[in-house]
């Protein structure tokens, strides 16, 4: 079966298309946003948490806090989130192919959560893999430390 030029060119600009189209979508499209704030951008809107543990304090049986690793499956990016009953609490995500990292900014109250959070900008994650650590800084020593799995 022969096909003509026109559906020839038609095949070949729908491939195109589609072509460029995935490649927006793609590793660049996620690069663009290494260190955007999630909620600005919209990125937190599909976002769920990946992987977490829990901040415990130095007795090691009372919970203070959680370290989030949050990723969003349309922005193929991840970030921290770390929340608790302590405002003392931080926390960073890094890649770890290039250990490129961003860490929370400043910590703030949610009334409707009675808790504490912070939040770091965030990281392409499209072919890569990242994990969080969640800390709890007080004059300037760090202690009370958890670290998430790899997603």
């Amino acid at each position: 079966m022969a096909f003509s030029s026109t559906a020839k060119r038609a095949a070949v600009v729908a491939a195109s298309t589609l072509a460029l189209a995935l490649g927006m979508t793609g590793t660049s499209h996620a690069l663009a946003r290494d260190g955007v704030d999630p909620n600005a951008s919209g990125c937190s809107s599909d976002a769920f948490t990946a992987r977490q543990a829990h901040i415990l304090d130095r007795d090691g049986r009372t919970y203070i806090g959680v370290v989030e690793l949050r990723y969003s499956p349309s922005c193929r990016t991840t970030w921290v989130r770390v929340q608790g009953d302590q405002p003392y609490l931080h926390g960073k995500v890094q890649r770890t192919q290039d250990y490129a990292q961003q860490e929370c900014g400043s910590v703030d109250y949610s009334a409707s959560l009675g808790q504490y959070y912070c939040f770091s900008p965030m990281l392409n994650d499209a072919g890569y893999t990242s994990y969080a650590f969640g800390y709890e800084v007080r004059n300037g020593v760090v202690s009370n430390e958890a670290i998430t799995t790899i997603y």
